[in-house]
């Protein structure tokens, strides 16, 4: 079929949201790298332009500019790339780009499009849904929609709602995996995905996992292990040289279940004699030696990353993995020797586990002392696996979002889970991602120290808003800010202004549901300004539409905010506050102090 035009395909990933005002980093959509080389070597470069949202867009915008930048580039389809971090928000704007443009296609992929994902396969924005590896089912996709507006005979992996149609959804057929890495390797030789710009290279040299882990989706997609062959390896190792690469990341789900292992490595090194990048992967202790560690090392492996999990023997049962303790104790020892930093996992929350045995399995850690950093994880009852499948079996709940934390199994509570957090925390030392010092713009100090009515980040989109009330209280929001924004209000009245408060943030929200959301109430005339009611109904309104970092950081203790930050700013002259006042609000917001002409960064008010 030849078209009048190309037709135009974006596709978009988007980044594991940030906190406050911190800044995105490590957002390399290579998965939209593959999807973009497999169609090119499909010959469908002809009929397609595909493009790929940059990261400096995906990485900045507020949602209702992300709308904009994707709608101004006019696109046939638009594809999203969803992970459990993303998937709400590519849902909300894919709904966003349908209300404004209906002809356009959407197509989602990634690891929270599984066959048993429904919310997100009934979404009623979704036309295509990829489920399972997607550059064959993807190519095979555009190539049908040359030939109809529909599709008309059942594409492997591919589950359609167009058109549409109400009640179950349509069968799906399953797609076998390609069989050799090398027909994706790879965006970066291509030219698709710049690696001088991140000087990051995310490396997969294989896919597949001989493992089943009940908690993983990853063993689910693939029968056996499927490579990239030795002269692509080496192609995209000396591109990586070439390009300043700093580090390289390996994708391997469980790097050492390879028998080759040892002649990886040694190309690692031979390619990184000079140390220009360190290397950090995944893999298991058991099975490491010490020759296997000396290698590991010599291909500039800094740290690497171990699964532990559980010591409690129906806990590994349950989840089908099995512990070797003795040689979990030599791989881990034989890699600290030989210099490589060793971060261990451990999940709350698996079936099986009771306190007690969680307990005893965070005192074998912290008694061997065969660690560097701990990481201890909430389990996540992700979509497509065993754990998923068979919840009901084994008793778990879990929230029906992302991050799809479990909150009760026979044997523990959600109460007992926040409890043995709390004592992991105490163990081993661990900062639960702590949210970044407040940093606001000089710009921003400025106007408020002018006592400005109304100001806004010269920038578009901007990053801050400053409001004063009730004079400003008639000035709008601008429609389009950055991802993270930060919203200053003033007043010497909270409580008359308490309506204009929650007026504005609704507006932000509304048109910006997944920013990272910083509002500040800076009280002008001192702790009375600003009664406990007022805060608890802004931080009602700020919780009206929990997201995904909301419900990530709901099990951390001592947790104020996730997405939203609550700021209290009381001018230096109102010190001390009273003690009532200052506890009422230290449940819900941080408190600052800053003197009213002050242009430099406030400081941690005095308890």
């Amino acid at each position: 079929m030849m078209l009048c035009k190309r037709r135009k395909i974006l596709l978009v990933q988007l980044p594991i949201p940030v906190l406050g005002g911190q800044t995105v980093r490590g957002n390399i959509p290579l998965a939209a790298g593959y999807l973009t080389l497999f169609a090119r070597r499909s010959g469908l470069d002809e009929w397609y332009e595909i493009e790929i949202l940059p990261p400096r867009e995906t990485n900045t915008l507020g949602d209702a500019a992300l709308l904009e930048a994707i709608l101004a580039r006019q696109p046939w389809a638009v594809g999203f790339s969803c992970y459990l971090w993303n998937v709400e928000r590519s849902l909300w704007l894919a709904e966003k780009l349908k209300q404004r443009e209906p002809e356009i296609r959407i197509i989602i992929g990634g690891p929270e499009i599984t066959a048993d994902n429904a919310w997100v396969l009934h979404h009623p924005a979704v036309d295509y849904a990829v489920i399972g590896e997607g550059e064959a089912t993807f190519a095979d996709l555009l190539r049908a929609l040359l030939d109809s507006e529909e599709i008309l005979q059942p594409i492997p992996g591919l589950l359609t709602r167009r058109p549409r149609m109400s009640g179950e959804l349509p069968p799906w057929l399953p797609r076998a995996p390609l069989p050799t890495l090398d027909l994706v390797a790879s965006p970066y030789l291509e030219g698709i995905l710049d690696l001088a710009k991140e000087q990051t290279l995310l490396l997969e040299t294989l896919r597949g996992c001989v493992f089943k882990c009940k908690f993983c989706y990853y063993p689910k997609t693939y029968d056996r292990l499927y490579f990239l062959s030795e002269d692509r390896l080496r192609a995209i190792l000396q591109q990586a040289r070439q390009a300043g690469v700093r580090e390289v990341v390996l994708l391997d789900p469980t790097l050492n279940q390879r028998r080759d292992l040892a002649d990886l490595l040694r190309l690692l090194a031979e390619m990184n004699a000079d140390g220009q990048w360190t290397c950090f992967g995944e893999l298991r202790a058991e099975g490491i030696t010490d020759e296997l560690a000396r290698l590991l090392r010599q291909a500039n492996f800094t740290e690497v990353e171990v699964g532990l999990q559980s010591v409690e023997p129906r806990a590994m049962r349950l989840m089908e993995r099995n512990n070797n303790l003795r040689a979990f104790e030599r791989g881990v020892l034989a890699m600290r020797q030989a210099g490589i930093r060793v971060k261990v996992d451990l999940i709350i929350g698996l079936p099986g586990d009771t306190p007690d045995s969680v307990r005893r399995s965070m005192d074998y850690l912290y008694r061997s002392g065969l660690y560097d950093d701990v990481q201890v994880f909430h389990l996540m009852v992700l979509p497509g696996t065993d754990f998923r499948r068979e919840a009901r079996s084994l008793g778990l709940r879990y929230q029906e979002r992302p991050p799809y934390y479990v909150t009760r199994t026979p044997d523990l509570s959600l109460a007992d889970m926040f409890t043995l957090m709390q004592e992991a925390s105490d163990v081993f030392g661990l900062q639960w991602d702590d949210l970044p010092d407040l940093a606001f713009p000089q710009e921003l100090l400025l106007a408020r120290r002018e006592k400005l009515v109304a100001a806004a980040a010269k920038h578009q989109p901007c990053d801050w808003f400053l409001i004063r009330l009730p004079q400003g209280a008639s000035v709008a929001v601008p429609a389009q800010v950055s991802q993270p924004f930060t919203l200053w209000l003033s007043s010497d009245d909270f409580h008359r202004d308490r309506e204009a408060v929650c007026d504005y943030l609704e507006s932000v929200l509304q048109a910006n549901p997944f920013i990272s959301l910083t509002v500040v109430l800076e009280a002008l005339t001192g702790p009375a300004a600003l009664p406990g009611s007022v805060l608890r109904q802004v931080w009602a309104t700020c919780l009206q539409r929990p997201t995904y970092l909301d419900r990530y950081f709901a099990t951390q203790p001592g947790r104020l905010a996730g997405a939203k930050r609550l700021v209290v700013c009381l001018p230096e002259e109102h010190l001390p506050a009273p003690e009532d006042w200052l506890a009422e609000v230290e449940d819900l917001a941080d408190l600052y102090t800053a003197a009213l002409d002050q242009t430099h960064e406030p400081l941690p008010c005095p308890n």
